[in-house]
């Protein structure tokens, strides 16, 4: 059998903590940053109405539609019989390019950035318990990156594997998501950014490199 070493290292990765923090940034001033794009946020998979929306950092065309990027995959799929992943979602919007502080988070991680977005939660908004695990491609891995930008202890609640995780504005944290969990928010505008990161050996290796350890 031939040894993978990208397989190789996301076991590794795997076997060390579900939660890793990473250098951090300006929450304010990435709110700043995105007023100019007030009028962009889209319903985030508007096939399952909930209180939820999404302004693009990258989409299939750099536009903000939000199509794909926004929606169900798999139900675009299903509708319009164009089979499209996250890593075919890789052109970065105005929203990246024309931000300065959001581009200077992202810069460190931008060759294996794909599908990228802000998510705001507005009062009501939730995810119900689910994992974020690629069932249906099993030659491609990633993994995924979270940033608060606009979120409280007592008006946005993250549980994993039925703990509370505490949600600092201005950091940035990989987190293990092929676990269970699940995100509800109280209070309109709440905000964070999901990064989904491509799988190698390379961004493993910049993980240990960089991670913060306290």
């Amino acid at each position: 059998m031939k040894w993978d070493e990208d397989a190789q290292a996301l076991t590794r990765l795997g076997m060390m903590s579900d939660w890793q923090e990473f250098q951090g940034f300006d929450a304010r001033k990435v709110m700043k940053e995105i007023e100019p794009f007030k009028d962009d946020w889209k319903r985030y998979n508007p096939n399952k109405p909930n209180n939820r929306w999404g302004l693009s950092v990258t989409s299939i065309d750099g536009g903000l539609s939000g199509i794909p990027d926004l929606t169900s995959l798999k139900n675009y799929e299903q509708e319009t019989g164009i089979v499209v992943n996250n890593q075919d979602i890789v052109v970065p919007t105005k929203v990246w390019t024309q931000s300065e502080e959001l581009s200077r988070l992202l810069l460190p991680w931008e060759r294996w950035i794909t599908r990228c977005h802000f998510l705001r939660m507005d009062r009501g908004g939730f995810f119900p318990d689910h994992f974020d695990i690629n069932k249906h491609d099993s030659s491609y891995d990633e993994i995924r990156l979270t940033a608060f930008v606009n979120v409280n202890e007592y008006h946005f609640k993250w549980l994993y594997d039925d703990k509370i995780v505490k949600c600092n504005n201005g950091s940035l944290w990989y987190f293990n998501g092929n676990k269970r969990h699940c995100v509800f928010s109280t209070k309109d505008d709440m905000i964070i950014i999901v990064i989904c990161l491509h799988w190698d050996k390379d961004l493993f290796h910049y993980m240990l490199d960089n991670g913060i350890c306290s």
